[in-house]
């Protein structure tokens, strides 16, 4: 089994009485965030895959009553990089600063200028495309697109039922 970290962005703001719901009827501890583009539970879970530990979430995070929007990857520290490309942390240092590789590093998404975070995928995305990065990185991000697609299309079914089967027929080529 391996350890998987990521993030469910909620439909409805999370009240104190939420927070508590979700608290208690998790089996494994979560995080509870709030942020500029809503409201988030953090996991970091135990399976045989990425895919599992994110359909397992997502079923505890529907089962207590709320709406699951998208899956994200969490925010990685320079030291987090390192370890799960199998570089030092100075060669990632090198890559962030453009002393190294083809420039053009992800911005941070959050942190400060001591302690920069970026989005794994964001990072994940570059090193596949940049710097020769490998296929698990390529795998999870399309977990991750596969996953969103399938919640856009549970809310556009209930929403805008018309417009998803408009979408089904036009793109069934």
């Amino acid at each position: 089994m391996k350890s998987f970290a990521f993030r469910i962005r909620l439909r409805d703001r999370l009240t104190d009485s939420d927070a508590d719901r979700l608290y208690e009827g998790i089996d494994e501890e979560v995080a509870v965030e709030e942020g500029p583009k809503g409201h988030f539970v953090g996991f970091e879970r135990e399976a045989e895959s990425f895919l599992d530990a994110v359909l397992d979430s997502i079923n505890e995070v529907v089962g207590l009553g709320f709406e699951p929007l998208a899956v994200e990857d969490e925010l990685v520290s320079m030291a987090d990089i390192a370890e799960r490309t199998g570089r030092t942390r100075q060669s990632v240092s090198m890559l962030v600063s453009g002393q190294r590789g083809p420039g053009g590093f992800p911005h941070p998404a959050a942190g400060n200028v001591r302690s920069p975070l970026w989005h794994w995928a964001d990072v994940a995305t570059w090193l596949e495309h940049e710097a020769g990065g490998g296929a698990d990185f390529e795998d999870r991000l399309r977990t991750i697109a596969s996953i969103n697609g399938e919640l856009a299309n549970r809310v556009l079914a209930r929403d805008h039922p018309k417009e998803l089967k408009r979408i089904r027929q036009r793109l069934a080529g």
